[in-house]
């Protein structure tokens, strides 16, 4: 099938070669469209409304607004083209007006919930509180030397202690852990992210000291600690919109079971199997002579 594009827009627009790949319309609940028209095919008009409907960034975005046009424009040519539809398509197309509608009320109540129950300045920054009792408070600079068996890295060790080889140029040589080709350079690592049994060790070293075997899942380590320093804490200003989003999450969340407590619900997935297997037992029972 050949794309088309429009342009511009305008009364008459002239069809072009060439263009966007017909896509499924993707739908978002927004309040700022105008009835504003903006193209139309064999009498059938698009209006902003339905393109910010498809992508609320239309509205400020003239390219979007374009490509979503575009694309809406090719399904109208698509769709005259079908003089009978078959049921289940009907039934389809029921069922998406259907999702559609509840999707937009659904969106509608969680922003008026939101913007009548606004996260506080105190709820911001005892979320922020919250997150930095977490956070690492020292990293290290570490690197490693991994190898397969305890008596490769025994001799690795006693070799690296005796100073007759450097740290870098054995793990290059040696070692089948990550970064061997770096010299065994981990980098800054954290708590969080060195293996429990490296960091139990790393922690007793001074800067430079080197120690080990430790027992690994891939084989036997020896690490040198190069450095360390305090982990930089971010500020409640580069979190905030993180932990806005994670707040406004938690308040709808709890609004939704607070709903869910006092509807009536029935799971209906979990009958069906039990009434499908009653039906087939019965079903059985007949057949015996």
């Amino acid at each position: 099938m050949q794309n088309l594009r429009f342009s511009p827009f305008s009364r008459g627009a002239r069809l072009q070669s060439g263009g966007l790949l017909f896509c499924f319309l993707v739908f978002a609940f927004t309040t700022s469209a105008q009835a504003q028209d903006l193209l139309r095919v064999n009498h059938q008009t698009i209006t902003l409304e339905e393109v910010e409907a498809v992508n609320a960034a239309a509205a400020n975005d003239q390219a979007v607004r374009q490509q979503v046009t575009e694309q809406l424009a090719q399904q109208i040519l698509l769709a005259g083209t079908v003089h009978t539809v078959p049921a289940e398509l009907n039934q389809r197309i029921d069922a998406a007006q259907i999702n559609v509608k509840r999707q937009n009320l659904a969106q509608f109540a969680a922003d008026s919930y939101l913007q009548a129950n606004p996260i506080t300045e105190a709820q911001i920054e005892a979320q922020y509180q919250k997150l930095m009792a977490t956070q690492p408070k020292t990293q290290y600079w570490v690197r490693w030397i991994v190898v397969k068996t305890p008596d490769a890295a025994k001799s690795v060790l006693d070799a690296l202690k005796n100073g007759k080889q450097d740290f870098a140029e054995v793990a290059v040589a040696q070692s089948i852990g990550q970064n061997a080709e770096l010299g065994g350079a981990l980098g800054w690592q954290t708590e969080q992210s060195l293996p429990a049994a490296v960091l139990a060790v790393v922690r007793k070293l001074r800067t430079g000291q080197v120690a080990g075997p430790i027992a690994l899942d891939s084989g036997y380590a020896i690490v040198q600690l190069v450095a360390q320093r305090a982990a930089p804490q971010p500020t409640l200003e580069q979190l905030r919109p993180q932990i806005v989003l994670q707040l406004r999450n938690a308040a709808l969340q709890q609004y939704v079971q607070t709903l869910a407590k006092s509807a009536t619900i029935e799971n209906l997935m979990q009958q069906a199997p039990q009434q499908g297997a009653a039906a087939a037992k019965q079903d059985a029972n007949h057949a015996k002579p």
